[in-house]
């Protein structure tokens, strides 16, 4: 108790002169750097987030929306994007983005010594090959590819890519050096504390996009409504929620066992977000055991979907069996198909699978933050109802992670962060097992659509790829989707606004009463 209150003390400390409407936040680590797209994870995509902004990004449904560009349009070939730039746009130094800074910037990610996390996207032979970036004048940019690329824009607005995000040359020393990030968000860098914050100021010549006036993804109203953000590295979750519950910390992820009392508490609030990350079960289709699709179908069948996921959530989660988010634009009545929860039905599938009792070992790891433990022990019960000898065996997360890399397992419960497109999404899961033992499921035609997916360009076109391929999943079932991932955070009653968006800070539109 000692130890939490002077870490209470501590914060205290570093947010009483920050002012008075400052949002404080916790993360459970310190920012890898302030270079955009480079030497990244998470946490540090978060605070990046606020910064910088792309020509495009997505909005709530996955859809890729014009941000710093007012619009954009692709020629009949699919392979040259123009770009118009707003004109409202300016860097946190004062100066207006102009086309020779798009090009600057793309140029510089380009450029291997960059070290940018997405190079290999974006050059030979990545998904959508750059061949040329040119300003037309000096609002127009056009963007040529080799060829046609259906998940151009989508890979330019991602997290890990650092939204592909527009600096000013000013951020840049004269050797090439990466200096400071100037950007165009609604929040600019301030102070950067190693090992204890980072802290950003608000941006007040900042100009959402154009908008409706509601939040939506990156690309709606983006008001920076308070003074400041102070992001605090706390790794210690019972020292977050000490600092939500006496108001040194203003928002933070919480554990989802602590949501019946935030729930109930005078103090605080429970803001639960759904995300397009995964939960799921990895099986190895390659096992001599579940190679047999009949089993992996009667493990799916002896699973109450509905009542696995609302245990293992918390009752926050909602069954999905696809691979597509329940927010995409792409999920219809095809997505929403799952295989029914039949017991009798499964042992039939094992008896005609000639399943004779082999055990079959589920690999999980207690992080409170994901489902996997919950989960593999809600479906090891269902499933032994079915006949089927399920054991657990529980893991740190690195050696889980190892595992599944490797290939070696029968079933992994495991929890994947967010892809917006379906086809993103599909690239995480599907290819050739040979190249990549990651890799879950390795069948030609689900190869193919995959692949299909990434070029085409029509959205109908796109749906009925998706939808394809979601029924080729029932039959083969080489993985159990459970629900789409869901963001648990606490906050003091003072705040106001929603502070997390696909298992990110966003803290545009949020603001703290006095």
């Amino acid at each position: 108790m000692k130890k939490l209150l002077l870490a209470g003390v501590a914060m205290f400390a570093f947010t009483d002169g920050a002012g008075a409407r400052d949002i404080t936040i916790a993360q459970s680590s310190d920012l890898r750097s302030a270079n955009p797209g480079v030497n990244r994870d998470g946490n540090t995509d978060g605070v990046i987030l606020h910064i910088v902004e792309g020509l495009v990004g997505y909005n709530n449904s996955g859809e890729v929306k014009p941000l710093l560009a007012r619009s954009f349009n692709m020629s009949a070939d699919g392979l040259t994007y123009t770009f118009k730039l707003r004109t409202d746009v300016k860097f946190h130094n004062g100066k207006a983005l102009t086309a020779e800074d798009v090009v600057w910037n793309w140029t510089r990610y380009l450029k291997p010594e960059t070290k940018w996390s997405c190079l290999s996207d974006f050059a030979q032979g990545g998904a959508a090959h750059v061949t040329g970036v040119k300003a037309a004048d000096a609002s127009t940019v056009t963007i040529t590819l080799e060829k046609p690329s259906a998940v151009f824009l989508g890979l330019m607005s991602r997290p890990e890519c650092g939204y592909t995000g527009m600096i000013s040359p000013d951020s840049v020393a004269a050797d090439g050096s990466f200096v400071t990030p100037i950007g165009t968000g609604p929040f600019q860098w301030d102070e950067w504390k190693k090992g204890e914050y980072i802290h950003l100021k608000k941006f007040s010549d900042y100009v959402s996009p154009e908008n409706d006036g509601k939040p939506d993804g990156m690309v709606g109203s983006k008001r920076p409504l308070a003074d400041g953000v102070k992001f605090m590295i706390i790794p210690d979750a019972s020292t977050v929620k000490a600092g939500l519950e006496s108001g040194v910390l203003d928002t933070a992820e919480i554990s989802p066992d602590l949501i019946p009392e935030f729930k109930s508490s005078d103090k605080t609030q429970l803001i639960v977000s759904r995300n397009n990350g995964k939960n799921l079960f990895y099986i190895q289709t390659r096992d001599k055991v579940l190679s047999n699709p009949g089993v992996r179908r009667a493990m799916a069948m002896a699973l109450d979907l509905d009542e696995l996921v609302a245990a293992a959530s918390n009752g926050t989660g909602e069954a999905n069996g696809s691979m597509v988010s329940q927010d995409s634009v792409y999920f219809n009545d095809t997505q929403k198909t799952r295989l029914p929860y039949d017991v009798e039905a499964a042992k039939k599938e094992l008896a005609a699978a000639g399943y004779k009792g082999e055990p079959i070992s589920i690999i999980a790891n207690k992080r409170g933050n994901v489902p996997s433990f919950p989960a593999a022990i809600m479906a090891q019960a269902m499933m032994q109802q079915a006949g089927l000898n399920v054991q657990i065996e529980v893991l740190d997360y690195a050696t889980q992670v190892d595992r599944r890399r490797s290939g070696n397992y029968q079933v992994i419960s495991q929890s994947v962060a967010p892809r917006l497109d379906p086809a993103l999404m599909y690239a995480f899961y599907v290819g050739t097992k040979d190249k990549n033992a990651s890799l879950m499921w390795d069948d030609p035609k689900a190869v193919e659509l995959m692949r299909a997916a990434y070029v085409e360009l029509d959205q109908e076109k796109r749906q009925k790829i998706f939808d394809e391929f979601h029924e080729l999943m029932l039959k083969e079932m080489p993985g159990i989707f459970l629900y789409d991932m869901v963001d648990v955070w606490g906050a003091t009653k003072k705040l106001k606004g929603m502070p997390v968006w696909q298992s990110n800070a966003r803290l545009w539109e949020v603001s703290v009463e006095n």
